[in-house]
């Protein structure tokens, strides 16, 4: 049974999101996705499900930790109910392994690698690293730390916090999902601050949308086998089938 909703706010580049009291919204998780800044654009049976389910999986996970989450519940399979906060207006990334866009800046001169990690992708990065980009911009951008401040978005000791934070999902994720076999390389989560001012972990975590999720035995032979949205992004397999795999090997459960 479709969920009531009260009222249509928007729609992101994956989900809709609704108001459905003063205090919370819902989301609902579709199958649409997106890369490229939107510039390529498909849908998917089933991705919305997933994701949702995911996301729920890895906040319950978190909560059980103590790291503190907008979730609330899950009405449906590809609806949640989350507490409404005032969005940062900053992506956090973090990252394990080089790839993606931290090896293109590195090919074009824009940066240089953390200490010990090597410019190829699927190189380790010694005790991580975490990085910054802009979020509500037309095409989001990587931020230093004084440009954050200087812009109010964040002072020194949130971002402290959100550091901190970032780096215990990290720990907890890396731990789970080795059970499962996959290598977490990267992820990219949002924080919010509530009515009270206390900054907590936003939108969504953990999922295929958002992470860069390997299996760990085709790694270990020197393979790269990406279950996440790179399979979109480079083409190099069917998006439903990568989705459905992390899923189940998640989950322990098919779908």
């Amino acid at each position: 049974m479709q969920q009531e909703k009260t009222a249509y706010i928007f729609s992101g580049k994956a989900k809709d999101i609704y108001e459905k009291s003063i205090d919370t919204l819902l989301f609902e998780f579709t199958d649409r996705v997106t890369a490229f800044d939107g510039k390529k654009k498909s849908e998917y049976h089933k991705k919305g499900e997933i994701t949702c389910r995911l996301a729920e999986y890895w906040f319950k996970i978190l909560e059980y930790n103590d790291i503190p989450t907008h979730y609330i519940e899950c009405p449906t399979s590809t609806s949640m109910i989350v507490k409404r906060l005032d969005i940062i207006p900053v992506e956090v990334i973090w990252r394990n392994f080089v790839a993606g866009s931290l090896l293109r800046r590195y090919e074009v001169g824009d940066i240089m690698l953390p200490e010990g990690a090597k410019p190829i992708e699927g190189s380790a990065i010694p005790n991580g690293m975490i990085e910054f980009t802009t979020k509500f911009e037309a095409v989001d951008r990587p931020v230093n730390i004084d440009e954050i401040i200087s812009n109010g978005w964040l002072n020194k000791e949130e971002i402290k916090t959100i550091t901190n934070i970032t780096k215990n999902i990290n720990e907890i994720l890396v731990q789970e999902l080795a059970n499962s076999n996959i290598i977490l390389a990267d992820f990219k989560v949002e924080y919010g601050r509530t009515s009270s001012g206390e900054i907590i972990l936003a939108d969504e975590v953990g999922t295929p949308d958002g992470c860069r999720f390997w299996k760990m035995e085709e790694f270990e032979k020197g393979v790269i086998k990406s279950l996440d949205k790179d399979v979109f992004r480079k083409n190099i397999g069917d998006l439903s089938l990568a989705y459905r795999e992390i899923f189940n090997k998640i989950q322990k459960t098919n779908i």
